[in-house]
């Protein structure tokens, strides 16, 4: 183990374990060859290297930013000399005259082909209706006083699974704030920066979701360019008949889109499906395929839903396949081993991945009484960052325990 007192800073903030030291190094003109105690060769670029160094003359020591910029590195720029320091650390000197060191954990962090990847969220988790038994349901004091590690337990189900229930919070309407704060800022749509999901008569109703009618499982927002990532509903009054959520999970659903009919599949992660919204005073329209995929093929992002999508404009040979890949789509979402269901009590609240996670209701009877929901989003990129900055600490921690 690598003596942390004399390790090089990094050019970040985060905590880098020195398991890996560096064996051997040399420079070969445009890039530097390293060797690992473990056997690994790594290569590395010398733009890459010396725009990444963490000396005062390329980085600045508060924010930790670069401001040596890259079109500043001269064009000829060669590495010297490359070795290993006392510490495990690489040391490079530049044909420009400085000379840069390297801290260990953080130059394997970021080494192409390393099987560690220290930046990597949790996996995800699919499910189905068997959910129901063990939904994530999380203590509402206890995440308000932050106790026991409640919000990163909490933060950590959100991501893995798209769903979390927090239980027995005040019931009080400013809580639709308060709790996904804890995240990051409310997001403000056309709906406004929360919104109330009750019965309303006339042209008060802008959404079909501001009726008694109920609602086939689906995504918000699929007409906005960037949907929002996460949505919270809270429960301040739900003793109507009826008005039960469901919940089901999009990955899984694609899943098993993917397996029965592989044609389908095909179709909904490559012809863009037009969204547009149904409003007066507002015309949010946005296409894109019902099924998107990141950059290793996995499904990334749902935009599912049965009332927003606009007439399609296409050639007529993908009007016909698309409608058979949103029929059979649409077919097994709504299977019922599939969906989870649950009446939401007052003090409940229900977060899940917006962009994942399709939720919907059973129809209810206002003259049995009322349901009231309210409503937020927030970017799912600010769940992404909480998890980070968690393992960041967990990292940190570690170097220092004995």
């Amino acid at each position: 183990m690598a003596d942390l007192h004399s390790l090089p800073e990094t050019p970040d903030f985060d905590a880098y374990p020195a398991e890996r030291r560096v064996n051997r190094a040399h420079a070969d003109g445009r890039s530097v060859r390293v060797t690992w105690d473990d056997g690994l060769e790594s290569r590395y670029h010398v733009f890459w290297l010396r725009e990444n160094s963490p000396e005062a003359d390329v980085t600045n020591q508060d924010s930790r930013e670069q401001h040596l910029q890259l079109v500043d590195i001269p064009d000829d720029l060669t590495a010297l000399t490359a070795r290993a320091g006392a510490a495990g650390e690489l040391c490079v000197a530049w044909s420009t005259g400085q000379t840069s060191r390297y801290h260990p954990g953080w130059l394997r962090a970021y080494t192409d082909g390393a099987p560690e990847d220290q930046y990597a969220l949790p996996s995800r988790k699919t499910w189905d209706a068997g959910m129901a038994d063990c939904l994530p349901c999380f203590d509402g004091a206890k995440l308000l006083g932050d106790q026991d590690g409640e919000r990163d337990r909490w933060a950590e189900a959100l991501h893995v699974y798209g769903v979390a229930v927090i239980r027995e919070l005040p019931v009080d309407p400013e809580m639709i704030f308060t709790v996904p704060s804890i995240l990051g800022p409310v997001r403000p749509t056309n709906f406004g920066p929360v919104f109330d999901v009750r019965s309303r008569a006339g042209a008060d109703v802008t959404s079909n979701a501001y009726t008694e009618m109920a609602l086939p499982v689906h995504t918000d927002l699929c007409t906005r360019e960037y949907k929002p990532g996460l949505q919270f509903l809270y429960c301040l009054d739900n003793s109507a008949d009826g008005g039960d959520s469901e919940l089901a999970d999009g990955f899984r659903i694609a899943e098993q889109v993917k397996a029965r009919e592989p044609e389908a599949f095909a179709a909904l992660t490559t012809i863009p499906v037009a969204y547009y919204s149904k409003a007066t005073d507002s015309d949010y329209r946005w296409s894109k395929p019902m099924f998107a995929l990141d950059e290793h093929g996995a499904i990334d992002e749902i935009r599912w839903s049965p009332w927003l999508r606009a007439p399609l404009r296409l050639p007529f040979d993908q009007v016909d396949r698309l409608y058979h890949g949103l029929r059979t789509a649409f077919r097994i979402g709504d299977e019922p081993g599939l969906k989870v269901r649950i009446k939401l009590k007052p003090g409940e609240m229900l977060c899940f991945d917006n962009r994942r996670v399709l939720h919907g209701r059973l129809g209810y009877d206002p003259a049995t009484g009322s349901r009231w929901m309210r409503g937020c989003y927030v970017e799912r990129e600010e769940l992404h960052s909480r998890l980070r900055i968690m393992a960041r600490q967990r990292r940190a921690a570690a170097l220092v325990s004995p």
